[in-house]
């Protein structure tokens, strides 16, 4: 109810008396012009991270400013915005590695709009798709369903009651901007004019500059149909927790039919793990770089698999004596592709990929592990445990100055 009331598109009849906008709406606007700016610095910077991180730690401070009652008792939204705040700071003051730092593209505002969802948004266990299909609406759909609320909030500024100050700054903001392009455009066409001005229009290009001022307002206009959808716009409906109402007769075949494949598997791994042997025709080199991200992608086949057993196969001893199974086999498996990915290292040292690699491993080591206190322990919060862990391992990740640590290692190694 408090969002209808705040909503202007939800306002008919006596309620058009009212004022359409409240404060804070209104004050989002001058929120969202600055976001604009720093966007428009960010996409200008080439390649800088300071400006970057900027941008997005001043999206995260307006969206803040607009839920503070929401944010300081949600310790999900907490958990969440706290990395997501710290890849901003290490952004800025350029302490992410380089190699590192071109993989936040896509990462942060991932991050970032889980958090929004989780500030906006109570999710309960079991639940969590609604997060997932919330951090989808935000990315293709918010950002663009509240830009007639933006026009009507920039039209609400200019209505009311109006002092001469008030109008003077109107003026000043529309006067000022046009007569610099007029200005520069005036020196452009006439010499003389442009002999008094001197080098004040040099550089100036009003095509360059409509475009970068096209540019902040666009993203003021994307921010501000985002944020408003997140914070007066209507809840996204909670997605009904699934029914462990699968027999296990379909589960079972599938998982008996993965472990014939593993079984074979690691008896010819045996060999290579633990027997100092090497297919015919290969070298460490060659083995260790032909099938990593093969057995990485089984891996998370298993992790899949599991996952589905563990939301919709009734629970029963059969199930958990196959699913220890499969975790035995994915730990195979990832053992393989570990000591594959350690070969390569020791012949040819450690890049950012390797590391990678490695970084990601560990991380599905961890996932293994948790995935068997759950097959005992039926209470446990697998999917949350693991975004969380797999959220600050990313932040850990960030955490290290890698181009030094990988040139040490290669130099003690004679790489």
């Amino acid at each position: 109810m408090e969002r209808q009331a705040n909503d202007p598109a939800a306002r008919t009849g006596s309620e058009k008396s009212r004022p359409a906008f409240t404060r804070g709406q209104l004050w989002l606007l001058a929120g969202v012009l600055a976001v604009g700016v720093l966007w428009e610095f960010a996409w200008e910077s080439d390649g800088t991270t300071l400006w970057l991180g900027a941008f997005w730690l001043g999206a995260m401070a307006v969206f803040v400013l607009c839920n503070p009652g929401r944010i300081a008792g949600n310790r999900a939204a907490i958990f969440v915005g706290i990395p997501a705040a710290l890849l901003c700071v290490g952004l800025i003051a350029g302490y992410i590695d380089e190699q590192i730092a071109d993989l936040l593209g896509p990462a942060l505002p991932a991050v970032m709009m889980t958090f929004a969802v989780l500030a906006t948004q109570d999710v309960p266990v079991g639940r969590e798709g609604t997060a997932v299909v919330g951090v989808l609406k935000g990315v293709f759909v918010k950002p663009f369903t509240g830009i007639p609320v933006f026009f009507r909030a920039i039209a609400a500024l200019f209505r009311g009651r109006d002092s001469t100050a008030r109008r003077v700054g109107y003026g000043l903001l529309a006067g000022i901007p046009l007569t610099v392009i007029v200005l520069a455009l005036l020196a452009s066409a006439d010499a003389r004019m442009g002999q008094l001005l001197g080098a004040l229009f040099d550089r100036f290009d009003v095509g360059v500059w409509a475009m970068r001022v096209g540019m902040v307002f666009a993203a003021a206009m994307l921010f501000y149909s985002l944020f408003y959808n997140m914070t007066w716009g209507r809840r996204d409906p909670l997605m009904r927790e699934a029914d462990r109402d699968w027999a296990l007769a379909g589960p079972a075949v599938v998982m008996a039919l993965l472990l014939t494949a593993y079984a074979v598997f690691g008896y010819i791994q045996f060999s290579y793990l633990f027997g100092g042997t090497l297919p015919v025709d290969l070298t460490y080199s060659e083995y260790a770089r032909e099938g990593f991200g093969q057995l990485i992608a089984v891996t998370i086949i298993n992790f899949t698999v599991l996952g589905v057993c563990f939301v919709k196969v009734r629970p029963s001893g059969a199930l958990r004596a196959l699913e220890t199974l499969l975790l035995l086999a994915s730990a195979v498996v990832l053992a393989s592709a570990a000591w594959r990915l350690l070969l390569y290292v020791g012949a040819y040292g450690l890049t950012i990929l390797r590391v990678l690699g490695l970084w990601l491993m560990e991380y599905l080591a961890f996932l293994a592990v948790m995935a068997a206190v759950r097959v005992f322990r039926e209470r446990t919060k697998l999917l949350r445990i693991g975004a969380y862990a797999l959220l600050y391992w990313y932040l850990a990740l960030n955490a290290v100055p890698w181009s030094a640590a990988m040139a040490a290692f290669n130099a003690a190694f004679g790489h």
